[in-house]
C-alpha cells in the first residue's frame, strides 16, 4: 500500500510527526521506461541512488538515513513523483 506524503501546506506548516523524506512514486519516469536521473543531480546529500534493472532505466532509490528533507528533489522531478513523507523505518534524526 503506498501512503501519500503530506500537503505542501502541512510541510510549511511543520506538520509532521517523524522526519520528512523524498518518497518516490509510481509516476516515476523511470517506470515508464524513460532514463531520468534529474532527482540524483540535484541531492547534496546523495540520498538517491540508481539500482540497474535489466531492460529498463535504473530505479531511483531513497536512503531515508542520508535523505535531508530538502526537497530540492521534489522539485527537479519532472514527472512530479516525488513528494516529502515521514520515514518508514522510523526516525533517522
Amino acid at each position: 500500500m503506498e501512503t501519500q506524503g503530506p500537503s505542501r501546506r502541512a510541510f510549511f506548516r511543520g506538520q509532521f510527526l517523524s522526519k520528512p523524506v523524498a518518497v518516490i512514486g509510481g509516476d516515476c519516469l523511470a517506470e515508464a521506461g524513460i532514463f531520468c536521473r534529474s532527482c540524483g543531480d540535484v541531492c547534496s546529500a546523495s540520498a538517491i541512488r540508481f539500482r540497474p534493472r535489466i531492460g529498463l532505466p535504473p530505479q531511483a532509490i531513497v536512503n531515508e538515513a542520508a535523505c535531508t528533507g530538502c526537497g530540492e528533489c521534489v522539485g527537479a522531478c519532472p514527472g512530479e513523483a516525488i513528494t516529502l513523507g515521514a520515514a518508514r523505518h522510523g526516525d533517522a534524526s
